[in-house]
């Protein structure tokens, strides 16, 4: 845990903080502008909340909130994916309810309003989940809301990874904490698998799966054996036959493009066949023995 030196003495302190590291950091690197950085600073508010228990905690961020904490500069997101090991569906949002509630000292006010079941749909099917709603307050203001897809059905196949996230703005003020990320393959696996089965006769719809996986194949160094077993678990979690190849929806072209043009990761992947070629490249040989005790590189592209 990060301790502020100085807390702000008011909301308004605060609130102009965020404005002014928001600004600096969007004219450093302008694929995330102004607004979306202050957003990403309300999740943050709110997850340094949920992680304030340091080694103790269960909880686990996943999504394109946890693509955003590793690698800065991807896909925006629009709400926050958590897992809560451990818990069933109610304790995870009383657990949550919780954490929301603690004073950081900053200001800021998450103030619970509703949940509802959600839907899988092409996300995990068999995981049991809740849409929470929290408001944002930064002293009497109201600052919109936040929604937490929330579920406890998820399991990980490798270790949690501790980080400082890689989005957040310059505000050592303010406390931080360090988040617990779902590990990479599971991600990894999660979206080959998501984009390979079948909904009821129809294929994913999800081209925001392609883009990330583009993401972390150009910035992570990912263990072969290690994602050879997140997609064989996946698959059997999933109920899916296995597949030699990885192979992406015929009808995918347009979202993709849209959703990838700002990721300066998707620079020399602008198409929805260039994308998939590398992403091939990268799992591929995971389906069969071919990865095993290899390393893939992000650096290089291949396995080694």
């Amino acid at each position: 845990m990060m301790h502020s030196p100085e807390p702000y003495l008011t909301a308004r302190g605060v609130e102009a903080a965020i404005k002014e590291a928001a600004k600096k950091a969007a004219q450093a690197d302008p694929s995330i502008d102004t607004s979306k950085r202050i957003q990403l600073e309300y999740f943050n508010r709110f997850l340094s909340r949920v992680f304030s228990e340091g080694e103790d905690s269960e909880w686990v961020l996943k999504g394109g909130a946890g693509v955003l904490a590793r690698i800065p500069s991807t896909r925006s997101t629009r709400d926050i994916d958590l897992y809560r090991q451990g818990f069933s569906l109610d304790q995870a949002l009383e657990d949550l309810r919780r954490l929301a509630s603690a004073d950081l000292g900053d200001h800021f006010r998450f103030e619970y309003t509703s949940h509802e079941a959600s839907i899988a749909a092409d996300a995990q099917p068999y995981t049991d989940g809740y849409r929470v709603s929290f408001n944002i307050f930064i002293g009497v203001a109201g600052r919109g809301s936040v929604q937490i897809d929330l579920v406890v059905g998820a399991g990980m196949t490798d270790e949690v990874e501790t980080a400082r996230p890689a989005s957040t703005l310059d505000l050592p003020r303010l406390t931080s904490n360090r988040y617990r990320l779902y590990p990479v393959v599971d991600q990894v696996a999660d979206k080959v698998c998501a984009t390979m089965a079948d909904y009821d006769g129809r294929p994913s719809s999800r081209e925001k799966d392609l883009v990330d996986i583009v993401v972390f194949a150009v910035t992570q160094d990912i263990d072969g054996t290690a994602l050879s077993l997140a997609i064989d678990t996946e698959l059997h979690r999933r109920k899916m036959e296995p597949f030699e190849r990885f192979v992406v929806p015929s009808a995918w072209g347009t979202g993709y493009v849209k959703q990838s043009r700002p990721v300066p990761h998707c620079v020399d992947y602008p198409t929805v066949e260039l994308a998939a070629e590398l992403a091939s490249r990268l799992i591929d040989p995971t389906l069969s023995s071919e990865a095993q005790g290899k390393f893939w590189s992000g650096d290089l592209l291949e396995w080694r």
